[in-house]
């Protein structure tokens, strides 16, 4: 098996990962802390991965979205898997007075998750097969006025799922 991981270093796509190590699955595996994501990619190796490979990327960068997605496949060559886990629960107090900040969120929780699957999912639509999971959040099935724009942001990304 071999799995594209996006925020390996969230707790839980490394619990996940860990399922698929013991199997000896194949990984590429995109953060972006350096440290963080080589003590994940050693500890998916002591676990059973057959092959760990990795990727730092800010992924409010969309630019370096494509580039990431065609290195993970020719490095592993092809995707069976690929697992976006990715998020932060920025401050609400900033957003409420910073367009910028409230940009910011929605860029790293909602529209960086929609570059990601639009290219991926033009990838398994031509290899006929594979598999996407995304890990959205029940913030953005309730409103709470204390993390509306981290609610309102996993919203808008459970619908575009």
């Amino acid at each position: 098996m071999r799995i594209l991981i996006v925020g390996a270093t969230s707790a839980i796509a490394h619990e996940t990962a860990k399922r698929f190590a013991k199997d000896g699955a194949e990984f590429f595996l995109v953060a972006r802390s350096p440290e963080k994501l080589e003590d994940t990619g050693n500890d998916l190796k002591v676990r059973g991965a057959k092959r760990i490979e990795t990727f730092l990327l800010d992924v409010t960068d969309l630019d370096r979205h494509q580039e990431m997605i065609e290195t993970a496949i020719s490095t592993l060559d092809g995707l069976d898997m690929v697992l976006i886990s990715h998020g932060t629960l920025g401050d609400q107090q900033k957003c409420q007075v910073s367009v910028s900040e409230t940009l910011k969120e929605f860029t790293t929780n909602c529209t960086s998750v929609i570059s990601l699957l639009t290219i991926l999912a033009g990838y398994f639509e031509q290899q006929k097969r594979g598999c996407i999971t995304v890990v959205s959040s029940v913030a953005g099935d309730r409103g709470r006025q204390s993390n509306y724009v981290y609610g309102a942001a996993k919203g808008a990304l459970s619908v575009f799922l």
